[in-house]
């Protein structure tokens, strides 16, 4: 018996396991759809990484393999050759989710994409979007009212010419890499977990523009399985308005089945922008959010708040090099605060692209509840594409929610979007009810970062614009004017606290002075009774009068950093400086635009231009010009430190005067050199500050040498003396008080 059963248990355990293993095969062929299913799905879909349906979140999607998509201006024909609209809809099928795929567009609809918005000079348009088959997504962005360089604004102004306009967003691609990246092209859909590429596809086309017009154009694509029966339509409409600089992205997911499908849509956000002006204050590229406080804490959901403290490309870069891709969204901060995203935005020096929730301008401007959240963007991972190269790009990926979407056109799942495409500039921000209701103002911020950051105080830097642009508008009308006054003012108001800081350090100093022999006396009486020697020394400053309280001196001076700062950040980043030329560009009009010297505050002043970089040097920058401002500005440091530091005194070694020497070259040399590239209005601004303040020291010195400093208790107090020192401000004290004398008499 026992030897019967070990036979029959080697024939069928065998015949189980082949069984078993048959039954596995079959359920991997047949399983899923794209890359995983066995298909040639890899010759259609781009790479994916580790996109699965499990508890962790995906990874990023590569960037599809580019394609020769290169726009043209032709119209596409926008039906099939028989007239009929191919778009038209599929009956509802119980197809099999197999080898799913993008269906190719018919050849004889593959034609060139077309354009929206301006192009002329006097458009009505702020915005020239071209497509590219690519996801559908932005071939190009061009700001149509801004120039490259101010050179070719004067040009288009003077004749009324075509210039380079301002590209803030383009398709990205490495001529060593078969990759490219569009901002807000589809990428990827998930369908029940099966991951499908509709970016593009070796075999051909697979979206084709539906319709076209001056402000909107609407692209379409098809999934299909192996069999060729549809399984969804996907459907992307731009729309753009005039004077506007938003882009609406109406995108719907159509379930062509007859069963609910679960979907998942990957795309491209926010794409590199230009790096613009690095050769002073280095990359100002940053990445931003809006954020949505939680529910509890702002019932109405209408405040959107944006961090003080924005992640730089460069920190980001740095930890993506470090870590790999990173997801940036939603943070540690957000989930633990129950926070919502209402935008995410790449930002240089002045202006930003940002994707927003899916406000339209009916809704902004109707009474009703308006919905801030940015829905499709329930994660934003960062991807460094080419890292070390020139051609380096960072993007943002968005990952909508898994929605599921019930058959039928009625039941369409709606994955839309907005984008802004744009200036950092407040005005106009909250012109528009669109970015004015998605918070879009918070873009706007006057800070370098760093560790003086939190001293930049926003609403000071604010207060400071409204004054320089009131003295621009409305009295002065040139900038470079309303600079100088403006540091004028600012000179004034804080001169009593300038004063008083240096009235009592120096008094403080001739005290400490006088006491000097006393206290050397009591070292050496006390010299091995340190407790008594430190109660001696109380009484001895307590009998002269000291206190070390007048060693805080500075502390009025320190305090007046955050309006410099404020004040050094706010003409740094405003845009309302940029290309915009000084003195009311007499250097240009004297020479019919052939000099232009301060013909750009927002850059460097360009008193002799070479017309091309000459050299790189260290913490210079590109060397395409020589540049006066900065070289004066070296010449007012080094009287400022001539005028104003103490010389040494008897008490100093040979060593510590050769330090303090030293120090002052550094001083003198280093601040042009890292001046030199610095925009042409903030060089103004330290040398108006620096020669105004060598006029209120001398001026507040000439008074000092007018009392007695020294004073001692029981003598009456310092002696006042009124100051007849010329005020570097206009009249001086003197004759304001006989004024008041001849007033009262």
């Amino acid at each position: 018996m026992p030897r019967e059963t070990n036979t029959r248990a080697r024939i069928f355990v065998p015949i189980v396991v082949i069984a078993l293993a048959a039954l596995v095969v079959v359920a991997v062929l047949t399983s899923g759809g794209g890359a995983k299913s066995g298909s040639p799905a890899p010759a259609d879909a781009a790479p994916i990484e580790n996109i699965q349906a499990t508890d962790q979140p995906p990874t990023q999607v590569e960037p599809a393999p580019a394609e020769d998509t290169t726009p043209a201006s032709a119209q596409p024909a926008l039906t099939d050759a028989s007239g009929a609209d191919q778009s038209q809809a599929e009956q509802p099928i119980r197809a099999e989710l197999t080898r799913l795929r993008p269906r190719p567009v018919d050849p004889a609809l593959d034609l060139p994409f077309t354009s929206i918005g301006g192009g002329g000079i006097d458009t009505d348009f702020n915005l020239k979007v071209e497509f590219t088959p690519l996801g559908a997504g932005v071939e190009s962005i061009t700001l149509t009212h801004e120039y490259t360089t101010v050179q070719q604004r004067y040009k288009a102004e003077k004749e009324g010419a075509a210039a380079d306009r301002y590209v803030l967003q383009r398709r990205h691609a490495s001529a060593g890499s078969e990759y490219a990246v569009a901002s807000l092209a589809a990428h990827t859909i998930e369908i029940n977990g099966a991951p499908v590429s509709i970016f593009s596809s070796k075999h051909g086309p697979i979206w084709r523009q539906t319709s076209a017009g001056d402000a909107s154009a609407a692209f379409e694509a098809v999934i299909e399985n192996e069999a060729g029966d549809a399984i969804v339509r996907i459907t992307r409409a731009y729309s753009i308005r005039p004077g506007a600089n938003d882009i609406h992205l109406e995108q719907r997911i159509v379930n062509l089945t007859d069963a609910p499908l679960d979907i998942r849509l990957y795309q491209y956000g926010p794409v590199d922008l230009p790096s613009d002006n690095e050769g002073y204050g280095g990359d100002k590229r940053r990445v931003r959010f809006g954020r949505l406080l939680a529910p509890a804490q702002d019932p109405s959901q209408r405040y959107v708040e944006s961090s003080k403290k924005p992640l730089t490309r460069r920190g980001l870069v740095r930890s993506i090099n470090k870590t790999g891709d990173q997801r940036i969204w939603p943070t540690d901060e957000a989930v633990k605060s129950g926070q919502s995203l209402a935008w995410s935005a790449l930002t240089n020096r002045y202006f930003a692209f940002a994707v927003h929730a899916p406000i339209t301008e009916s809704q902004a401007t109707s009474a009703g509840p308006i919905d801030r959240v940015f829905h499709d963007a329930d994660e934003i991972w960062a991807k460094l594409l080419w890292p070390g190269t020139d051609e380096e790009t960072l993007v943002l990926q968005l990952n909508s929610k898994v929605e599921t979407i019930q058959p039928g056109e009625a039941n369409a799942g709606d994955f839309s979007l907005g984008a802004y495409a744009g200036p950092i500039w407040e005005r106009p921000l909250r012109a528009d009810p669109v970015t004015r209701e998605v918070g879009l103002d918070k873009l706007v911020i006057y800070n370098f970062g760093g560790p003086c950051a939190f001293c930049t105080f926003q609403p000071l830097a604010r207060l400071l614009l409204w004054f320089l642009e009131t003295l621009h508008n409305y009295v002065v009308f040139d900038w470079a004017v309303a600079i100088l006054i403006l540091v004028f003012c600012v000179r004034l108001i804080l001169h009593p606290v300038t004063k008083k800081s240096q009235i009592s350090l120096q008094r403080f100093s001739k005290q400490m002075q006088a006491l000097a022999p006393k206290q050397k006396k009591l070292q050496e009486k006390y010299k091995d009774d340190p407790k008594r020697l430190q109660q001696e020394m109380a009484t001895l400053m307590r009998e002269e009068g000291v206190n070390f309280t007048g060693a805080l001196g500075c502390l009025p001076m320190f305090l007046q950093s955050p309006v410099w700062i404020a004040l050094y950040a706010m003409l740094f980043f405003a845009f309302d400086l940029r290309q915009e030329p000084g003195f009311y560009g007499i250097f240009q009009t004297l020479t019919g635009g052939t000099w232009n010297f301060l013909g750009d505050l927002s850059a460097p002043d360009g008193f002799i231009s070479f017309g091309r970089k000459l050299v790189t040097l260290p913490m210079m920058g590109d060397i395409t010009s020589i540049n006066i401002l900065p070289l004066l500005l070296g010449i007012v440091f080094f009287l400022q430190q001539k005028y104003l530091t103490p010389p040494p005194s008897a008490s100093m070694t040979p060593e510590q005067q050769s330090q303090q020497k030293m120090i002052r070259v550094l001083m003198v040399v280093m601040f042009p050199v890292i001046m030199y590239n610095a925009p042409s209005g903030l060089a103004l601004y330290f040398c108006t500050n620096s020669t105004l303040g060598i006029l209120e020291s001398r001026h507040i010195r000439a008074h000092i040498d007018q009392l007695d400093l020294e004073n001692k208790p029981g003598a009456g107090g310092r002696k006042k003396v009124a100051n007849r020192a010329a005020s570097p401000f206009g009249r001086d004290r003197d004759n304001g008080s006989k004024f008041k004398q001849r007033k009262k008499s």
